[in-house]
Order: structure tokens, then C-alpha cells, then sequence
């Protein structure tokens, strides 16, 4: 006997979906919730209503995965030969400037002050005074 999915679940499920999708299309420039929800075949209405269940925004937890994405690389050994518009643009950001602006906004300093903080980390150095 076939038994239905519990209404909660499939939020959570539908929710999980929604979020690896967006970890695995972050450098998409043109992904936001209207796109996520179309990919995730359910209406705009229903899954920000699944967000906000969750207490959260759709575009604000995009912003927040693409902001994260870019400081690890940023801070990243491998990564600290990239320019600063190439990690914008591959994390999702469509100019230097916006990136830079919500950048600074979240981790208090500007995407080259915060790269030059993990050169030092990594390095074990100290600022000069």
C-alpha cells in the first residue's frame, strides 16, 4: 500500500533540493528564487513559503552561499593567485563593485583587505604596526 509523503517532509525535501542546487550553480549570474523555484518545480509562492518556514529568504541565503563561497576562496592557498573579479564572477556576482559593496557589508572588510588577513594567517606573520 502506497503511503503519501507527509506534507513536512517534502518541504524538507523540496528545501535540501533547493539548496544543493544552488551550491552546485553558484557562479549562475542569473539564478534567483524565481529560477530556483522553476528548477525545483514548484511555484515562487510555495518555495519561498518553504524558506520562510525555515526563517529564511530565498535570495538572502543565495547571497549568504555566494558570499561564503567566495571568502573560503579567497582565503584558499590554492586560490590566492586569482583576481578578485574572477572569484566575483565565479561565485555568482555580475561586477567587481557589487561584489565588493555586499562583501564588505558582511565580513566587514573589502574582498582584498580580507585576502591579505589569510595571507598573513597562512603565513603566521603579524601586520605591521
Amino acid at each position: 500500500m502506497a503511503r503519501e509523503v507527509p506534507h513536512s517532509l517534502h518541504g524538507s525535501v523540496v528545501v535540501q533540493r533547493a539548496k544543493a542546487h544552488v551550491e552546485a550553480n553558484l557562479g549562475d549570474q542569473t539564478l534567483d528564487p524565481p529560477r530556483l523555484a522553476a528548477a525545483m518545480g514548484v511555484s515562487l509562492r510555495r518555495l519561498q513559503e518553504l524558506f520562510h518556514e525555515r526563517g529564511q529568504h530565498i535570495s538572502d541565503w543565495i547571497w549568504e552561499r555566494r558570499l561564503a563561497a567566495a571568502a573560503r576562496r579567497l582565503s584558499d592557498p590554492v586560490s590566492l593567485h586569482r583576481p578578485i573579479g574572477v572569484v566575483a564572477y565565479e561565485c555568482g556576482f555580475a561586477t567587481q563593485a557589487h561584489f565588493a559593496r555586499r562583501f564588505k557589508d558582511r565580513h566587514g572588510l573589502s574582498p582584498r583587505a580580507y585576502r591579505e588577513a589569510a595571507i598573513l594567517r597562512l603565513s603566521g606573520s603579524r601586520p605591521d604596526p
